[in-house]
């Protein structure tokens, strides 16, 4: 209706448009008569448009797809763009509006780009799945389509497979691309694994004035622009300079010699530099002063090629079976033989061995060809096996590995077995007397005793609880690679044989255990005496609460930091590295549990702050965590602190360092920490200082204290007891409890296997303990007769075969090691007249010899005297317990006695009281009772 609206205004063809596309004629008049012939037309035209349409839709869907493909094929052969090129040059020229720099001294500085034939820095196709792929460069694995799986460095020959290059495994078709580089050398690569090893990010400068040689000194600053890029892992993924020291260790070296090649390329005829600077420095900025960085090297010269100016250090190459090193070394002993093997991946590595020892490094290979086929149940794997079971499992590897605390387990041994030789000896040997830790003897200077303290145990079983705390602390050493049942190795990172179940390695070597086993024993002993200055401290307690200590510092800076990303070994060791702090805390509740029921106060204090100069000694000290096989630095938990970009916080060339502890919410400055836990170690001396000089001023020095019948008291300063003529006596034989007052408790509980005298003899038996001054054993009457220097009797008992006693005596007396304690068995009938049957002698340093209790339970045969064969003495046996009182603790016991016996008694009148209320009102109920009943009686009469 429109057209023929439009028609019905005109009749020029113009007008009719629709018309004339069908060859009519354009008068309104024709409209009629062409219509059958306009709509038998219209259907094939309809469709040649719609082809038309269909095949121009279809070239513009398919032309911009083919174009992208094009494009991303000619991205991916060739990475070097105009775009990428500008990207480039900006990200290594400051911040300005021109292309140039300008250094300090007012000279432009330009970089000098350029390229010596239009191919360079192309990719090219090197080997196809399964080949050999020879390139000096950066190689990627990738499919066939272009998508990257597997980008390492390489220099030389290379399986182009994924288990050679450490790629997922696959079942699709793959290549090897090369991007050629430069052949950089052995001196290049140790120079950046130490780099590496020592916790630095290798920071890559480029020159910018050839003309000037620059070199490493401060003076050529001005002439080095960063080369700040992008990196690639091995498994293709980008991240930023800054998390490059989040990768392992041999990542890292890779990532570097990849990026080395990678700022080559952007200026190949300019040379290259390369800064080690800390974590926390500015290593993303333009520019950095060269005394901020901690090693500087050129590396490369157009004129020379790669080198390494700098000095580097000693790297020597793996010894334990099952590791070996894939950047070139040395061994350390001349001795040992240098291996040239090749790891899983197909990597050539290096290992020394000593002579004649090879095989095990085959034997390990073997391991790995076997596959796990072994039917061995032990040893266990991994986290199956505890540090406690390690000690069984390979006693070898524990003592090569863990040697501080395999050869202080072996010291406290032996040093109970010298205060069991002690014992015997009668004392021979003044163990006992100079090496617990006693209060009065620090007047004199004895320091020693905080440490020779852990070395002193009485009893086995105390040492037995010791040496299960140390067994199950053996991981803050470090851990021993022990061959497992099925072949693989229980050191993560170590051995051809993966294993997902290994135990992590992040102790911290031999020495840092050393001082923390020092520390913490002098921390515990200084802090017990603040609770007990009179008392004698023994034990490894504390030590192994400062290890425990230590490994709750480890595993939180572990936790805190997050390391699970940077280990070499592909698994997740967060959820472990929180089971074992649960059996630490479970440890250390259990000894305060024992601490409050015991209420050893003094003890639970003394483990406390053991604990806490473990975990200090790990902050201030901030020691390597592992040996390297399973993260990438020495300090890899000192991470930059976190900035509050809110507020406008900056670092320039330097970032402070930080610690996290369990997690990043707990962050802390390296400074601070360092500073509370020195301040905090000071304050343990100083208050130590005055307790001892002026708190205890009122103590003697010569002191003395009994521990299992020895002698504990000062050695230094004393004075020399008279020596025989012409001999001489050394000092500590001076002895100071020689002559000290003391009471000697002796509880008779019993006397058993006795027999009544036959005829039906009187028998009234009572036991007498006497203190003499003289050996009663060597006299042929005993000394039955001689006067004693105290005495005590029991009271009259009826004859009978078991006497049951339970009576104390208290006897005050002098000690001396002359003293002897005799028991007498008499017979006090009128008849008898006191006479003696049976008795027993034993040394008074023997009766108070306590282990861990502190009393002396004896069971002592009787010897039959005078008629004391009739009733059995020979055979009888008498159940004493000894002790040892000073008389101020008397004088407590007294007292406590005293009330006691108050309370008692006013318990007892208070009971009295109530029984005779009650029986006042029973009286008083019979009597109303009974009045009751009379009056009753009185109304039924007449």
């Amino acid at each position: 209706q429109a057209t023929w609206a439009q028609g019905r205004q005109g009749s020029s063809a113009g007008r009719y448009p629709l018309l004339a596309n069908f060859g009519l004629s354009s008068g309104p008049c024709h409209f009629e008569a062409t219509l059958a012939n306009m709509m038998a037309v219209m259907p094939a035209r309809e469709k040649r448009e719609e082809r038309r349409t269909g095949r121009a839709r279809a070239i513009r869907r398919v032309l911009p797809g083919t174009v992208l493909a094009a494009a991303g094929v000619a991205a991916f052969l060739c990475r070097r763009s105009p775009s990428h090129l500008a990207e480039s040059v900006a990200s290594v020229q400051p911040q300005d509006s021109s292309s140039a720099a300008v250094d300090p001294s007012g000279r432009k500085r330009q970089l000098r780009f350029g390229f010596s034939s239009p191919f360079e820095g192309m990719w090219r196709t090197c080997a196809v799945a399964g080949g050999t792929c020879r390139c000096t460069g950066t190689l990627v694995f990738s499919t066939l389509l272009g998508e990257p799986v597997r980008e390492v460095n390489s220099d030389g020959d290379v399986q182009c497979t994924a288990e050679a290059l450490g790629a997922p495994m696959h079942f699709d078709p793959r290549v090897c691309w090369c991007q050629d580089g430069i052949a950089w050398g052995d001196d290049v690569r140790k120079g950046l694994a130490s780099l590496v090893r020592q916790g630095l990010t290798p920071r890559i400068e480029i020159s910018t004035d050839e003309s000037e040689e620059p070199t490493c000194d401060a003076t050529s600053d001005g002439l080095w622009a960063g080369c700040v890029t992008m990196s690639r892992r091995w498994d293709t993924t980008v991240v930023p300079q800054v998390m490059q020291r989040a990768a392992p260790a041999e990542e890292q070296l890779d990532m570097s010699l990849r990026k080395l090649d990678a700022c080559h390329r952007m200026a190949p005829h300019t040379s290259l530099r390369v800064l080690g600077v800390r974590p926390g420095q500015a290593g993303d900025s333009v520019s950095l002063p060269v005394s901020t960085a901690s090693v500087c090297s050129v590396v490369y010269r157009p004129s020379e090629g790669a080198l390494w100016t700098a000095a580097i250090p000693a790297l020597y190459c793996a010894a334990s079976p099952g590791t070996c090193t894939t950047t070139p070394c040395e061994c350390r002993r001349n001795t040992d033989r240098k291996l040239e093997l090749h790891t899983p991946e197909g990597r050539q590595c290096w290992a020394c061995a000593e002579p004649g020892k090879e095989y095990q490094f085959r034997i390990n290979a073997l391991a790995e060809q076997m596959g796990g086929t072994s039917v061995s149940w032990w040893p266990p794997s991994g986290i199956n096996c505890p540090p406690i079971l390690w000690m069984f499992m390979d006693w070898r590897a524990v003592m090569s590995d863990c040697p501080v605390i395999f050869g202080y387990m072996c010291l406290l041994f032996g040093c109970l077995m010298v205060r069991k030789i002690e014992e015997l000896s009668g004392g021979l040997i003044p163990w006992t007397r100079v090496t617990p830790l006693f209060g009065p003897t620090l007047k004199r200077g004895e320091i020693w005793r905080f440490f020779t303290f852990t070395f002193v145990h009485l009893q086995f079983l105390d040492l037995f609880h010791n040496l299960l705390t140390l067994l199950d602390a053996l991981d803050v050493e470090g851990t021993p690679a022990i061959v497992l049942g099925d072949g693989s190795n229980l050191k993560c990172g170590v051995g051809a044989k993966q294993n997902f179940m290994c135990y992590p390695s992040i102790g911290l070597g031999s020495a840092h255990t050393l001082g923390v086993a020092v520390l913490s024993a002098m921390v515990g002993g200084m802090c017990s005496t603040w609770m007990g200055f009179k008392a004698v401290f023994t034990g490894a307690s504390a030590l192994g609460f400062g290890l425990s200590g230590a490994i709750v510092a480890l595993y939180a800076l572990y936790a805190g930091a997050e390391l699970d990303q940077t280990t070499s070994v592909q698994r997740s060791f967060q959820d472990w590295v929180w089971l074992r702090l649960i059996f630490v805390g479970f440890h250390i509740a259990m000894e305060f549990i024992r601490g409050f029921s015991q209420k050893d106060v003094a003890g639970l204090f003394s483990h406390t702050a053991a604990f806490g100069a473990g975990f200090g000694y790990v902050l201030y000290f901030l020691p390597p965590m592992g040996d390297g096989s399973l993260l990438p630095s020495d300090r890899p938990y000192v991470v930059p602190c976190a900035y509050d970009t809110s507020e406008g916080l900056v670092a320039d060339h330097y970032a402070p360092q930080c610690v996290r502890l369990f997690s990043q919410l707990y962050e802390y400055q390296v400074p601070v920490v360092q500073h509370n836990a020195w301040l905090m170690f000071i304050t343990i001396i100083g208050f130590t200082v005055l307790n001892t000089v002026v708190l205890q001023r009122k103590t003697s020095s010569s002191e003395a204290a009994l521990l299992a019948g020895m002698e504990v008291s000062a050695v230094c300063c004393t004075k020399k007891p008279q020596a025989a003529p012409g001999g001489r006596q050394p000092s500590w034989q001076g002895s100071n409890l020689e002559g000290k007052d003391i009471i000697f408790w002796c509880d008779v509980i019993d006397v058993s296997k006795l027999q009544l005298p036959a005829g039906g003899a009187t028998w009234k038996p009572r036991l007498e303990v006497r203190l003499l001054g003289q050996d009663p054993r060597k006299a042929s009457d005993a000394l039955l007769a001689a006067e004693a220097q105290a005495a005590g009797r029991t009271r009259e008992m009826e004859g009978a075969e078991t006497l049951d006693v339970r009576e104390s005596l208290f006897l005050p007396t002098k000690f001396s090691k002359a003293t002897f304690v005799q028991l007498v068995l008499r017979n006090a009938s009128p008849e008898a007249s006191e006479a003696a049957v049976g008795v027993a002698s034993i040394p008074l340093h023997q009766a108070l010899r306590f282990n861990r209790r502190d009393f002396n339970e004896q069971r002592l045969k009787l010897s039959a005297v005078g008629a004391g064969s009739s009733v059995g003495a020979g055979r009888a046996v008498a159940h004493v317990v000894f002790r040892c009182l000073e008389v101020e603790e008397l004088q407590r016991l007294q007292r406590r006695i005293t009330k006691e016996l108050d309370d008692r008694r006013f318990e007892l009148q208070h009971y009295q009281r109530e029984v005779d209320a009650l029986k006042a009102i029973a009286a008083a109920s019979e009597t109303a009772a009974d009045g009751g009943n009379g009056g009753a009686e009185g109304a039924d009469r007449p």
